[in-house]
């Protein structure tokens, strides 16, 4: 799983949902954490697990169609767009040219 969605309360699973199928359909790796863990617990269990990138979602994320970004190791978040989170991602998938250079040898 490279990209994990942390909704802070089961309101928002829905708009969490509706996020992850967009990168899903973009053949990344994700998936919503709707458990009825607290949300503490939700962030401490992406972080044991490795997850590269968590996405909280909110009211205030809903409203402003963004998410709030925390990278793994990193106790910094930032709040972004969907959209420009959505084209960083795959970006950075992009430049990730090692299979592309194997495919000569």
């Amino acid at each position: 799983v490279q990209v994990r969605f942390v909704p802070v309360a089961s309101a928002f699973n829905e708009y969490a949902f509706g996020l992850n199928k967009n990168l899903y359909d973009s053949l990344i790796r994700t998936e919503v954490d709707d458990s009825h863990d607290s949300f503490s617990k939700k962030i401490r269990n992406a972080a044991v697990d490795k997850i590269p990138n968590i996405l909280i979602v909110g009211e205030n994320e809903q409203a402003s169609q963004s998410v709030t970004w925390q990278r793994y190791g990193s106790k910094t978040r930032e709040a972004i767009t969907f959209e420009a989170f959505s084209s960083l991602l795959l970006d950075e998938i992009k430049m990730r040219l090692d299979w592309r250079e194997n495919e000569n040898n």
